[in-house]
């Protein structure tokens, strides 16, 4: 064990190794900072040079491109209310109110900061859980992963604002509108008016750079002046708060970190839903829910920890059986094969090198990344003060060649617009956006695996799964504790005034 990290750490020094490990940082900061791509279009337009270099070398390319989008997809999530990607999405719930109480710098501290320990608690993970998570792994199946579906619908009464009417009606139109196109499991056409277009479905990114970032340049637009808000911003902000943030939810981060393990060791789960899942678990059980969606900085550590921890767990399943633990892993499951490297049990023995040169590739990407990151957060952080006739046709620019580039369709573009539209008249009245999404991300899982659930199990399969009738009741349990905290503050409220 000692030889192969140190073997798997000599491996990277090398020159090639600490070049393209540079390179796919740098790379992947810049395409993570670019709506609608991430991580798998990163890795994507890396594998044509991932032939005729050493190995060691284009592992740290792809991996640190993979990992530096993480970050980067923070980066606009937090500062102009635009998702990165599907993974970041959660980070605009608080990290943008902090943007616009002027304490951008302290949100991006926090969010590098998290990412980091999230990613230093996945490699641990990644080096020492293999064994130990397999039987866990085989033991669960898809009524459980629709327990964890319905899990995250939790998070409806989070974001209801006040009504809860109203983020069921937002949430029960984000999974309508994840239905138009083929269902998964029956290969059925729908909702698709005749139209070639809609065959493939609304893509998800396109729909979330429209309902928040182009809607909040109509905001902007129409209220006037700059994101930040004059007296809200001469409170200030610096980096430094934000690392110490980090650290003083050291029990937050760790919670998160864990709960991203885990759902990157589901395959086909997705990073997308284990930042949705982190950020309802630290609103659920904080004495202050009420803070969440106004700018709590709990609410940007929880993501972005599930988020760098994600990419040990995803690797966990992709390298010892070869099932990919997401998307981004089934891009990098291509460069194996391509590379020459068989994942299988044999990873664990003979191929234990080449597992813990990711393993120091995990490390030392976060490392870098967290350094980058924290050096330009404070002028990163001018960016929302901008004056808007500057700003707006800069944002909407991004927005638009962002969503473009996801799939090459001009269609995609006026999309984006509608949505900018609808997620404008949304905001306005008071129907939550975030639930629109939630329900937009889970409606998909939620479909497959009920349709596999009750051909398997029955109709009655909550009752016969041990795990899934365990995680039922979890479920009714975090449901009801915001319910229950709520009574209790009123009856002591009145109990005071009596």
């Amino acid at each position: 064990m000692v030889e192969a990290i140190l073997s798997g750490l000599t491996a990277l020094l090398t020159p090639q190794a600490i070049l393209f490990m540079l390179i796919g940082v740098g790379y992947g900061l810049i395409v993570g900072i670019l709506p609608g791509l991430g991580g798998i279009v990163a890795m994507t337009l890396l594998l044509p040079f991932t032939y005729g270099y050493e190995l060691a070398a284009t592992l740290a390319l792809l991996l640190g491109a993979h990992i530096a989008t993480i970050w980067g997809g923070s980066v606009t999530s937090i500062l102009f209310n635009v998702p990165g990607a599907a993974k970041s999405m959660a980070l605009v719930f608080d990290g943008y109110p902090m943007t616009q109480k002027g304490q951008a710098s302290r949100a991006l501290g926090a969010s590098a900061t998290a990412a980091l320990l999230g990613g230093l608690v996945g490699a641990i993970f990644l080096a020492l859980s293999i064994p130990i998570v397999r039987p866990v792994m085989l033991a669960l199946g898809p009524s459980e992963y629709l327990m964890m579906a319905f899990w995250g619908l939790t998070l409806i009464a989070t974001f209801s604002k006040g009504s809860l009417l109203k983020g069921l009606i937002a949430t029960a139109l984000g999974i309508m509108m994840a239905y138009v196109g083929m269902d998964p499991v029956t290969g059925t056409p729908r909702f698709w008016f005749d139209s070639i277009y809609l065959l493939d479905g609304i893509s998800f990114p396109v729909a979330m750079i429209g309902l928040f970032a182009v809607a909040e340049m109509i905001k902007l637009h129409v209220k006037g002046g700059t994101i930040v808000d004059r007296v809200a911003g001469k409170e200030g902000s610096s980096v430094l708060s934000g690392v110490k943030d980090a650290f003083r939810h050291w029990w937050l981060v760790l919670r998160s970190s864990l709960l991203g393990l885990w759902i990157g060791v589901l395959p086909g789960v997705g990073a997308s839903v284990g930042g949705i899942a982190a950020y309802a678990h630290a609103a659920q059980t904080s004495a202050t829910p009420e803070r969440f969606g106004k700018g709590a900085v709990e609410g940007v550590i929880a993501p972005d920890a599930t988020l760098g921890a994600n990419e040990g767990g995803g690797l966990m399943p992709t390298l010892a059986f070869g099932i990919p633990g997401g998307e981004g892993m089934a891009i990098l499951l291509v460069a194996f094969l391509g590379m020459g490297i068989v994942p299988g049990p044999q990873m664990l023995t003979t191929g234990l090198d080449i597992v813990f040169t990711m393993v120091w590739i995990i490390v030392i990407a976060n490392l870098l990344t967290t350094l980058i990151g924290l050096t330009i957060s404070s002028r990163l952080a001018r960016l929302p003060t901008l004056n808007p006739k500057f700003m707006i046709p800069l944002v909407l620019s991004v927005c638009f060649f962002g969503a473009f580039a996801t799939r090459g369709l001009l269609a995609d573009v006026f999309v984006a617009a509608a949505f900018g539209c609808a997620g404008y008249f949304m905001d306005k009245y008071q129907y939550s956006r975030a639930n629109f999404v939630i329900g937009m991300v889970l409606a998909e899982m939620i479909e497959r695996n009920l349709h596999i659930s009750l051909g398997l199990y029955g109709n009655f399969f909550v009752f016969t799964r041990p795990i899934t009738l365990a995680m039922f009741g979890l479920i009714l349990i975090t449901t009801a504790l915001p319910f229950i905290r709520t009574r209790r503050n009123r009856n002591r409220i009145q109990r005071e005034k009596n």
